[in-house]
């Protein structure tokens, strides 16, 4: 019961804090050829248990990253889920779409794929927009996905320097690393890591093609299975036609 009423208080934090929208940044972006507006994320601590202005230990610092990272990955994950997200198409994020389609066109010998990708992500038609959504929300989980392993990754090497002393990782450091973590919560992110996985098989598949060694002559139980079952039927067949030609011979002979 006692572990009930602690645990509380936490759920009820976590919840709150999902419903709490992320700071939306508008900012011009130059790689737009249209010269919309694109959506950047920020975290909002608005309602943080620690501040980072009253930090003067490690431990304290240690706090507030554990609850930045934590309430920045729910934030990031409504803020990817907004339809607005997906209409952030730049010049970067075509060339990361065709590099993609790229990668599938190598690993699996599908060259119109890249022909399609490249006519698609190379116009600026309506029809290209219309177009470039198909692939978006085709491989919309994916994406979010990507940013989330990109996140975790960079997590994991700011949680390694919570036990460097104050002096040695500052409160300058945490900021600068916060932003950082901040400016992965981007569809760009997630497609660089789609890229990335395509390009560890092609290298898999390159490492096992140069070790690859004469495969060892293997027998396929299955296969002698059913070889042998067809063979004992052969036999029983034989065995009963066998068996009436004799009765057959008794017959005549009486």
């Amino acid at each position: 019961m006692k572990s009930s009423k602690t645990l509380l208080p936490i759920v009820t934090l976590l919840l709150f804090t999902g419903c709490i929208q992320p700071s939306i940044n508008q900012s011009s972006n130059y790689n737009n050829p249209s010269g919309t507006q694109t959506l950047t994320f920020s975290t909002n601590e608005h309602n943080f248990m620690h501040s980072l202005s009253n930090i003067t230990t490690a431990q304290e610092r240690n706090n507030y990253m554990d609850e930045f990272l934590l309430k920045s990955d729910i934030q990031c994950a409504n803020f990817l889920n907004q339809p607005l997200q997906k209409t952030d198409d730049t010049t970067k994020n075509d060339s990361l779409y065709i590099n993609i389609a790229e990668g599938v066109s190598s690993l699996f010998g599908l060259g119109y794929i890249t022909s399609t990708a490249k006519a698609v992500f190379g116009g600026n038609s309506e029809t290209s927009n219309e177009e470039k959504k198909a692939y978006a929300n085709a491989l919309s989980p994916e994406i979010r996905k990507g940013v989330e392993i990109a996140r975790t990754r960079f997590a994991k090497e700011m949680r390694k320097k919570q036990t460097l002393p104050l002096d040695k990782y500052s409160i300058e450091n945490l900021k600068e690393d916060t932003l950082k973590y901040d400016k992965q919560c981007n569809l760009e992110y997630g497609l660089i890591e789609i890229n990335r996985a395509l390009k560890e098989m092609q290298s898999q598949m390159n490492r096992s093609a140069i070790t690859k060694e004469e495969p060892t002559p293997t027998l396929d139980p299955q296969v002698i299975k059913d070889k042998v079952t067809q063979a004992t039927q052969e036999v029983k067949e034989k065995q009963e036609n066998q068996k009436q030609e004799n009765n057959q011979t008794t017959i005549l002979s009486i």
